[in-house]
């Protein structure tokens, strides 16, 4: 199981999307960067006329916009690593090679979900560190907010979202094209940011069936909610839990112990069917 896992990390980490993202990444750091330098200026030189409110907002803004986008970025890099991963050795016949060994087959599913499992981990694990080191050393207000221990918890639940996405898509490169399940992750993993989005603004605006949409999607497409957790622990009072609304998140309230147990069968569940889906599979 871990010469699969082993095989698979070095796999991706060679593969030229992973290079893109890279790429990506290093623009992305460049531009929060500059951004939280100029703010942190324009803040110093008393642009915003000494309201403090406004600072507060804004310092809060664009820390919680860096995490967005982060874990935008680390959802590129699982999905991308992950959709094809088996696949694309089933349609090019070289799993043949691999399955003839003393290999079961649920070993080989698992094998591959830990080794992108400890790519994606560790990418979002520096993804967090750098977006926190950001905003800390170019003093942004809202880092004397933030506590060790909530940090701490704060990147386990980055890391996991990352971990959640990869169960999905393993369980559809399990039994699909690398195409279709592309295609099907993606609309999943966008299906949760609508439906975020729309829980939110149904809960600002007291639209019961916006807000109950929101939730249904949640639990088709978690990943979103596992940020919300994620900003919760990190940081104190009430904060704005999703850019894409544009308010403050006055009306909904951090994921519960509940939902949090529910993502966690979600995960297993879904590695549980793709190797029983993967065993009933003819790869012949």
């Amino acid at each position: 199981m871990m010469t699969i896992a082993f095989t698979t990390f070095k796999e991706a980490v060679r593969k030229k999307l992973f290079l893109l993202v890279g790429i990506l990444t290093f623009i992305y750091l460049s531009l929060f960067t500059i951004i939280v330098h100029f703010y942190v200026k324009d803040m110093n030189n008393n642009s915003f006329g000494n309201t403090i409110q406004i600072m507060e907002v804004a310092s809060q803004l664009i820390s919680v916009l860096g995490f967005y986008f982060s874990s935008m970025l680390v959802a590129l890099l699982t999905i991308v690593a992950s959709v094809s991963a088996i696949s694309s050795e089933v349609e090019n016949g070289t799993i043949h090679s691999i399955i003839t060994k003393p290999i079961k087959r649920y070993e080989y599913i698992l094998g591959k979900y830990i080794g992108l499992g400890i790519l994606s981990g560790v990418y979002a694990a520096l993804l967090f560190i750098l977006v926190i080191l950001i905003t800390k050393v170019q003093g942004l207000p809202v880092t004397d907010t933030m506590e060790m221990s909530g940090l701490v918890k704060g990147m386990g639940f980055f890391i996991l979202q990352p971990l959640v996405i990869l169960s999905l898509a393993i369980f559809g490169s399990s039994s699909l094209k690398s195409l279709t399940n592309g295609i099907i992750v993606v609309s999943i993993y966008i299906l949760g940011l609508i439906g975020s989005m729309m829980e939110q603004i149904g809960s600002i605006i007291k639209n019961d069936s916006l807000y109950k949409f929101g939730i249904l999607s949640s639990l088709i497409s978690p990943f979103d909610l596992i940020y919300r957790k994620m900003l919760s622990v990190v940081f104190s009072g009430v904060i704005i839990s999703n850019p894409m609304t544009g308010g403050l998140d006055s009306g909904t309230t951090s994921p519960s112990i509940w939902m949090m147990f529910y993502i966690g069968i979600y995960l297993v569940g879904l590695l549980i069917l793709a190797v029983l889906k993967f065993n009933k599979r003819d790869i012949s």
